[in-house]
């Protein structure tokens, strides 16, 4: 897995340096650098799978658009070169330093230094490129009548989601070939070992009562996706965003399980969803990283992490939970590293790290005996 995080000049971190645990909760306000962390690991993979060219562009970085070079080496800072150091714990320590300085030809990449060592690492046993890595983005593609089909991965649900139905077929479709590929047995909740039936009862975990349909039409490259939950079965425009934006979690994540040396990252996986399904995908979480599955996630929900907490204290794993929390000072981020006790308590609980209610509650309290009066 990725062991620890090292960044140089990258957007508003002039110096960051973090170990990584086997579930990772990125929070803290917004603009304060959480997102960046995420979006140095997918630039520093991206840097890797472009080193033969010796340069990289930064407007489609997993389907993101990270802004020109020159917007992300930040202008507070005086090195005009970005390192992404990152270590891997994989037969022993292993680091990949991707350092990228602007371009002199072309503005919307940088050019990548020290290109012949980065090739040497490379070529090691294990390295960067053999790792799964898998990324969902904040902005999933909401509800639709249709969804295109992978031209390239059958594994992969996309970085918005777009290929889930497929990913669903493709997997069953493994499955009736080779009946041994299966789910890690504490993934396993369906009576059913059909890897679709699983991801269904997930589903219902996180949003009680929904099952699914999919249907795949090869000929026009279409997958469609159908949600019932009291009733008939709708298409996706018909149920709302929750459920199309949550499923591409479970599906990733469960095929994640399925696959050595898999790292997951998702930002957001609150989004659209009720606070019970918000504390329930932070157990789902819990699981995926509990069974092998790197998780980091950026979140701005206390509920995602408190779920993430009960799960791990009742499997007895709490040692396998970090929480970065992240905030803004003199423009640069700085960064706490919160630890999980046994109890599934935090170990702190600092100033701004999800404290607005007990803020709120203190300042209704101060109004109702304001009015009493």
């Amino acid at each position: 897995m990725i062991e620890q995080i090292k960044l140089e000049n990258f957007k508003c971190h002039r110096n960051f340096e973090g170990k990584l645990n086997q579930i990772n909760l990125l929070a803290g306000g917004n603009a304060a650098g959480k997102s960046s962390i995420i979006q140095a690991i997918l630039l520093a993979l991206k840097s890797c799978q472009n080193i033969d060219r010796k340069f990289v562009k930064t407007n489609d970085v997993c389907g993101q658009n990270l802004g020109l070079p020159i917007s992300i080496i930040s202008e507070n800072f005086d090195e005009a070169i970005v390192k992404i150091g990152i270590r891997l714990l994989a037969e022993g320590t292993r680091d990949y330093d991707v350092l990228l300085k602007l371009n002199e030809l072309d503005e919307t990449s940088f050019e990548i230094c020290e290109s012949e060592e980065m090739l040497s690492n490379l070529a090691a046993p294990n390295s960067l490129l053999k790792e799964n890595i898998y990324y969902l983005n904040a902005e999933r593609l909401g509800p639709r009548v249709v969804y295109d089909m992978s031209s390239d991965k059958n594994d992969y649900v996309g970085s918005f989601g777009e290929h889930t139905g497929f990913v669903i077929n493709e997997v069953d479709k493994e499955q009736r070939l080779n009946p041994r590929l299966s789910l890690p047995d504490k993934l396993r909740i369906s009576s059913i070992s059909r890897f679709s039936a699983n991801c269904e009862e997930w589903l219902q975990t996180i949003i009680p009562g929904t099952t699914l349909q999919y249907a795949v039409d090869t000929e026009k490259n279409m997958s469609m996706l159908k949600f019932q939950n009291d009733g008939d079965y709708y298409l996706p425009p018909a149920t709302g965003f929750g459920i199309s934006y949550v499923l591409p979690i479970v599906v990733q994540a469960l095929l994640a399980s399925m696959k050595e040396n898999s790292v997951l990252l998702v930002e957001n996986p609150e989004a659209h969803l009720h606070p019970y399904s918000q504390s329930a995908i932070g157990k789902f979480l819990a699981y995926i990283g509990a069974c092998g599955v790197q998780v980091i996630a950026e979140t701005h929900s206390e509920h995602v992490i408190d779920g993430c907490r009960l799960q791990l204290a009742y499997l007895g794993k709490c040692d396998l939970m970090k929480t970065i929390f992240f905030s803004k000072m003199n423009q640069e981020s700085a960064y706490r590293e919160i630890k999980t006790e046994k109890n599934g308590e935090l170990e702190e609980w600092p100033e701004g790290f999800f404290d607005q209610k007990r803020l709120d509650l203190r300042e209704l309290l101060e109004m109702r005996i304001k009015c009493a009066k």
